[in-house]
């Protein structure tokens, strides 16, 4: 293959399937040989293990155009670059600096930009200043297209700032439900379907409600209605509704998390490769959950692989969720791998040096993976030490009712007593059959008993046997 097919290949390889989609819709071409190279381009995007050859005969000056009309078309559709520019423009307009041909753009926005704009608030906001900044040098020409679009979009501003302000408030109880058995945030999910799904708010604000959606349908563990959220989003990424890298990586990384709870791991491990393609803020919290899903499809090498590639990207992070995040799957990957001291020690290490973070955040995540290190390392009695020390089974139940968790730490307690010989096998099996039998009416939690008791076979397979029988009777 030339250089120059070698080069466009490499370019349209980066793309992903949503924006070869809507690249497909808005092609105007006249010229057959252009549409040939977009629809090859389009199907590598959807079949990346078969792709199709790029036509060597084909002008390079076509591969060439085809490449700049792309990166033209997703740069006006990018709603990320759009508010690059609104900040910008800002400035310009509060420092008193805007150039005549800065100010002719706002004026034509100004035809365009309508309450349905992604960045429609923001736009509003600019148009205020620059209104005010008209009005103090009598700027009457341009004044009054500038207050007239004020004065037409007015209702539809303050309804969405008040919309947004109740995000916020959903946003606030969503997020506490993981710290306090008394938030019910239930109620917000009408006021959040009717928000993502009326095209006549802005995009900004949709998509902050269904962001909302996903964690209140994680909390419940409603999975289905989730996908219906996703599927809506599926097809609104095919337009330039919401379009911006940023936001397609974080979908996919959504989208991989929820195809990983219901147990469709070919998906979720599409759509985690899809999620870790461009690096950014969020890059650790979405390779964990890749490796997550990875190590349930067996792949333990290949999750190893990819975490071991990413520890530079670790140390740069002022993320702890991420950083928990990534350490917990970390450590588990290093478990299915074989090196369990290799585990028990990276654990302790991070253990000690963020004790406090790990308590204000993601504290049942990282030591469901700390004791099941200790557990495969054969540590039963610094397991029970360590449970012991910071009163992790009390902890574990007060938040056991709530449907994102399983008891853990609980049945790894259990093994280690047994496996130190301060337990009987009959009172082992009891007290793992009656905490499981409470879960199996969760249809979420009773699937995850299966991958649980797995782990544990590892240490007690005998007694294991005895007890799977006796909980899926």
């Amino acid at each position: 293959m030339r250089l120059k097919l070698v080069t466009f290949s490499d370019f349209a390889n980066h793309l992903y399937p949503h924006e070869a989609d809507y690249l497909l819709s808005i092609q105007k071409f006249d010229k057959s040989v252009n549409r040939q190279i977009l629809n090859v381009l389009h199907w590598n995007c959807h079949n990346p293990l078969k792709p199709k050859e790029y036509d060597p005969d084909i002008d390079k000056r076509s591969y060439s155009y085809i490449k700049t009309w792309i990166t033209q078309a997703l740069e006006k559709a990018n709603v990320d670059r759009f508010y690059e520019w609104l900040a910008f423009t800002e400035k310009q307009v509060m420092i008193d600096a805007i150039l005549p041909e800065e100010e002719k753009e706002i004026l034509s926005y100004i035809k365009t930009i309508t309450p349905s704009h992604y960045f429609f608030l923001r736009f509003y906001e600019l148009v205020q200043h620059f209104r005010d900044y008209l009005l103090i040098r009598v700027r009457t020409q341009f004044y009054k297209p500038t207050n007239d679009y004020l004065q037409k979009y007015e209702s539809a501003y303050y309804s969405s700032l008040g919309i947004n302000s109740k995000l916020n408030q959903a946003a606030e109880e969503i997020i506490r439900q993981h710290e306090t058995l008394d938030a019910d945030p239930i109620h917000y999910n009408d006021f959040l379907q009717s928000t993502f799904s009326n095209p006549a708010l802005d995009g900004y604000t949709r998509y902050r409600a269904a962001v909302r959606l996903t964690f209140l349908y994680y909390n419940y563990r409603e999975f289905e209605n989730l996908r219906v959220v996703y599927n809506e989003l599926d097809t609104l990424f095919k337009t330039d509704a919401f379009y911006s890298k940023r936001i397609l990586a974080n979908y996919y990384s959504n989208r991989a998390m929820m195809h990983n709870k219901l147990n469709e791991l070919e998906l979720a491990a599409k759509y985690g490769y899809l999620s870790i393609r461009q690096k950014n803020s969020d890059y650790l919290f979405y390779l964990a959950n890749l490796c997550g899903v990875l190590l349930r499809s067996g792949k333990y090498d290949v999750a190893l692989k990819l975490m071991n590639s990413s520890i530079p990207e670790l140390k740069k992070t002022n993320s702890f969720y991420n950083r928990i995040g990534f350490v917990s799957f970390y450590t588990r990957t290093l478990i299915y791998n074989k090196m369990s001291k290799n585990a028990v020690s990276y654990a302790s290490t991070f253990l000690d040096a963020y004790k406090k973070e790990i308590f204000e955040t993601r504290w049942h995540l990282f030591f469901s993976a700390y004791l099941q290190a200790l557990l495969s390392d054969e540590k039963y009695s610094r397991l029970l030490s360590v449970a012991r020390r910071y009163n992790l089974l009390t902890l574990e139940k007060k938040i056991i009712d709530k449907t994102a968790y399983m008891p853990v730490l609980l049945w790894y307690h259990e093994v280690a007593l047994y496996m130190e010989g301060k337990q009987s096998k009959e009172k082992l099996e009891e007290n793992i059959v009656s905490s499981a039998q409470t879960l199996l009416v969760n249809k979420y939690k009773s699937g995850r008993i299966n991958e649980l008791l797995d782990n544990l076979a590892d240490s007690i397979p005998v007694e294991i046997a005895g007890i799977r029988s006796r909980i899926f009777v």
